[in-house]
């Protein structure tokens, strides 16, 4: 199985690295001033036993390709 990016905070997991969305949550957490953390790429088995889901924009995009 392919690895994912796993954020340490939030529900989702991302099929690619330079998601939009992991881009602002963490502008959103940098404005907040909680501390900013680089996603961990993981296996995707590994993300959904801890409940992560797939990120729609990731979905929406590997559709598209």
């Amino acid at each position: 199985m392919p690895d994912v990016y796993v954020p340490q905070q939030g529900d989702r997991y991302h099929i690619y690295e330079s998601c939009s969305a992991i881009e602002s949550g963490q502008q959103g957490n940098a404005a907040q001033g909680v501390l900013v953390h680089q996603p961990l790429a993981k296996p995707i088995l590994a993300a959904e036993a801890k409940g992560k889901t797939l990120c729609r924009i990731c979905l929406n995009t590997a559709q598209r390709q």
